[in-house]
């Protein structure tokens, strides 16, 4: 009976929230060459203070209450040594043109439940950041090698587990996810879906010709898997460059949102197709949400620059869907890794 409660302690201590410490690393792209940094966040026995950063991740250096307008502000111990212990890994992959903070309460709530929690900033694409090499290869391959960083970094990598290491991806973070998790992609889809379907202007529109003449002339996709990722969140994906055959290739647990007036990524031709081709999956639709409600509120002036992606539908509360859906993932990364 001792034993028994002394294990029963043990893993209620284990999932106590622990303060969390950020740093920044960059890191080498195998595609473009260049080096591309990546936001971590971690558990630490340091007490966090406020930190506030640029779209860049430099630290604002005006006077704080300036700083909160018009920069991302986080409860964090930075460039602290981690806690003991030994930690899954999650990768966060952003949408286009986005940001590496773009996730960021989620990226704190894992870190405070005993993940190491990397996001790259991703190198960015043609039309938009939608399409060419550098989104469809590049990005998957970035993800590889922000878990290779993770795994060799001196003070984080002997505390991860190599079989606890999970993806959330946003959008073209979803589709990022989905190629690394194994669904070979297909991006001369895109080029056929918009030709048949008159019903998706928004979609469709994104990118513009570029984004249309980077899918027509794309060669084949090399294989692209990541077999160190053994589980997903998906919130909105998009899923269109990948066909229905595809898509059933993945074979980790996926745990996917979409949102239900999402007009950019509509729940039928993407979060729809992947969960009938994959039934098995955890779906959950929310109600009255838009594309962008995944994403916490931007601060300030921000909100201005950030146009739709600051915007939801009306009456829509995003405040309310982090504090709901933040620890509904670390719970789903808990079961499943």
């Amino acid at each position: 009976m001792l034993s028994a409660l002394l294990l029963i302690a043990s893993a209620t201590d284990a999932r106590s929230p622990a303060n969390v410490a950020y740093r920044l690393i960059e890191v080498h792209d195998t595609v473009t060459g260049e080096r591309f940094p990546v936001a971590l966040w971690y558990p630490t026995d340091a007490a966090p203070a406020p930190l506030i950063l640029n779209a860049s991740l430099s630290e604002c250096r005006f006077p704080a209450m300036l700083c909160r307008w018009i920069a991302f502000e986080m409860r964090v111990a930075a460039n602290a040594p981690p806690a003991d212990g030994a930690f899954g890994l999650i990768v966060i992959s952003h949408g286009a043109q986005g940001l590496a903070l773009n996730h960021r309460e989620l990226a704190v709530a894992l870190a405070a439940r005993g993940y190491v929690v990397a996001a790259p900033v991703h190198a960015r694409g043609d039309g938009d950041d939608i399409s060419g090499d550098v989104v469809w290869i590049g990005r998957p391959k970035q993800v590889s090698r922000v878990i290779d960083a993770a795994l060799e970094d001196a003070a984080l990598g002997p505390r991860i587990r190599r079989e606890r290491i999970g993806m959330v991806g946003h959008s073209n973070g979803g589709y990022t996810a989905l190629a690394v998790a194994g669904a070979p992609p297909t991006p001369r889809a895109l080029v056929d879906h918009c030709r048949t379907h008159t019903d998706d202007p928004r979609f469709c529109a994104a990118g513009g010709r570029a984004g249309r003449e980077a899918a027509e002339r794309s060669a084949a996709i090399p294989d692209l898997r990541d077999a160190r990722v053994r589980a997903l969140v998906l919130l909105a994906p998009n899923a269109l460059p990948f066909t229905d055959e595809a898509l059933g290739k993945v074979t980790v647990p996926i745990r996917l949102y979409a949102a239900e007036r999402d007009d950019l990524t509509l729940v039928r031709y993407h979060a729809a197709r992947l969960a009938r081709a994959r039934p098995s999956i955890e779906y959950v639709v929310i109600p009255g949400a838009g594309h962008f409600s995944f994403l916490p509120r931007f601060p300030g002036l921000l909100r201005f620059v950030a146009g739709d992606a600051a915007r939801d539908p009306d009456g829509f509360d995003r405040e309310a869907l982090q504090k709901r859906m933040n620890p509904e993932i670390a719970d789903f990364f808990d079961r499943k890794l």
